[in-house]
């Protein structure tokens, strides 16, 4: 059964949605900037926040890629 819409509209009036999207370029906790390539807030039966994301290095090129749970956006 997937999560009710009135729970996920519950918790994001609470925690908010989630910054990390796919494709989007953030500040890692760690003070690097990486590209976010997989992943997702939501799953199927509860709220997931695994994101798999990629280093930005110079020119643009990405490193490794690496996985792990979301974190907040900056203040």
């Amino acid at each position: 059964m997937a999560v009710a819409g009135w729970v996920k509209q519950m918790v994001e009036d609470t925690m908010g949605e989630s910054y990390l999207k796919v494709g989007k370029i953030v500040r890692h906790p760690d003070g690097r900037m990486v590209k976010i390539t997989d992943g997702q807030y939501w799953g199927t039966y509860g709220l997931s926040n695994h994101w798999t994301w990629r280093a930005v290095l110079k020119k643009g090129k990405l490193g490794p890629e690496e996985k792990g749970y979301g974190w907040s956006a900056p203040e």
